[in-house]
């Protein structure tokens, strides 16, 4: 017999799983929220850089005390130091990730939801064809329970498991998960409203460094990289190795380790009775590893889904699945253009990154409101990558 039960039980009280709570709570399902770590949002392990503005706010009012700094532009560095800068005011921000963590959860609260943090969720319960429900751990007590759920939304992020244990996915291949590390550094001279990234194989062999302004001198300064491509070193080293080079001297703080799912979208986001999202959905953008935009609207898709399957009384693989044709129609299909172009780009070598850097100069519209445009981006690298394009059709004809 289950110690509890609940119409809907989610897994991570990151952005996906805060909102798809928040959502279904509002439409008076109840709802559980249950997080591993003691605290929201902490440790911080996010360059937080986000926006533009006006695409948050559709999933929520942001309070200036969340903001940290606002981005006018950004510049690419090319390995051999060749700059290239583009100006649009608004393209995004930098936001204090642990209020906002918060903030979403806050949301969940008080639209119904119910938050449980230091619960570890151990393994999904299953009965028949469709899963029912979740076993957990109290962290600080050591009670182990069950809960059960006519739906289970695993938003567990980067170290997610729930997807696998509902069959959803396997084990990440090694190339597929980028190794981290940022420091927040004070003493930086950099643009307060430009984020940087710098290429090549010096300072991040398969990835890229950042440097993503917090305020007056003082800036995230990190790097992703592939670890197979590292050479026997962690990416604490390069990051070491990077920061000597764009800011010698400059006082270290805060920092944070951890990866960066960099892997192709999942066929199928939910079976019967389950359903993944976020970064756990490898919803996360494979070229940059920027996620939370993504994860909030696939916490939406998501929600919806779950609210029309418990209404008609219908939890099945089938009736879940409209969750990930939704997905697909949206963000999913940019998603995979993002991931053809991560998969040359990043595997170039720094000479053939210099050809696209000075070809990007060249390429109106590449910059929108919202950003890169992934299909002129494409036509850059294929211009250095000719196969590029075919692989492409390929890959989006076969899914």
């Amino acid at each position: 017999m289950l110690d509890e039960n609940f119409d809907v039980v989610v897994i991570g009280a990151g952005p996906a799983g805060s909102r798809t709570a928040a959502l279904t709570a509002r439409a008076g399902l109840s709802t559980l929220l249950l997080e591993k770590r003691k605290k929201i949002g902490f440790p911080v392990r996010c360059a937080e850089g986000i926006g533009p503005r006006e695409d948050v706010e559709r999933f929520l009012d942001l309070d200036d005390s969340l903001i940290s700094s606002t981005i006018n532009g950004f510049a690419v560095v090319s390995p051999g130091g060749r700059w290239f800068e583009a100006e649009k005011r608004g393209v995004g921000f930098i936001v204090d990730r642990q209020l906002f963590d918060q903030r979403l959860v806050d949301l969940a609260v008080e639209a119904g939801a119910e938050i449980r943090t230091s619960h570890q969720v151990t393994g999904l319960l299953r009965n028949d064809h469709r899963f029912k429900g979740v076993k957990v751990t109290d962290l600080d007590s050591g009670r182990k329970y069950t809960a059960g759920a006519i739906v289970t939304a695993g938003a567990d992020g980067v170290e997610s498991i729930s997807p696998r244990w509902a069959g959803l996915k396997g084990a990440y291949k090694p190339r597929e998960v980028m190794s981290c590390a940022q420091y927040l550094v004070n003493g930086i001279d950099s643009v307060e409203s430009r984020i940087e990234f710098h290429l090549g194989r010096h300072f991040a062999p398969g990835g890229y460094a950042w440097v993503f302004p917090k305020g007056p001198g003082s800036a995230n300064v990190g790097l992703g990289l592939n670890p197979m491509l590292a050479g026997g070193l962690k990416a604490v080293d390069y990051l070491e190795r990077f920061i000597g080079s764009r800011c010698p001297g400059a006082e270290r703080g805060r920092l944070v380790v951890g990866g960066s799912v960099v892997a192709r979208g999942l066929r199928s986001l939910a079976t019967g009775g389950f359903m993944a999202v976020g970064e756990a959905a490898n919803q996360n953008n494979p070229f940059s590893g920027g996620g939370i935009i993504n994860a909030l609207e696939g916490a939406d898709l998501a929600a919806e889904t779950i609210i029309e399957a418990i209404g008609d009384g219908d939890v099945s693989a089938r009736s879940l699945g409209r969750y990930t044709k939704r997905w697909k129609k949206s963000t999913g299909r940019a998603n995979e253009i993002f991931w053809q172009a991560a998969r040359s780009f990043y595997s170039m070598s720094d000479d053939e990154m210099e050809k696209v850097i000075s070809r990007l100069k060249d390429t109106p519209g590449l910059i929108t409101e919202t950003g890169v445009d992934p299909l002129k981006m494409l036509r850059v690298l294929a211009s250095t990558r000719p196969g590029l394009l075919f692989r492409l059709v390929t890959a989006l004809v076969k899914r």
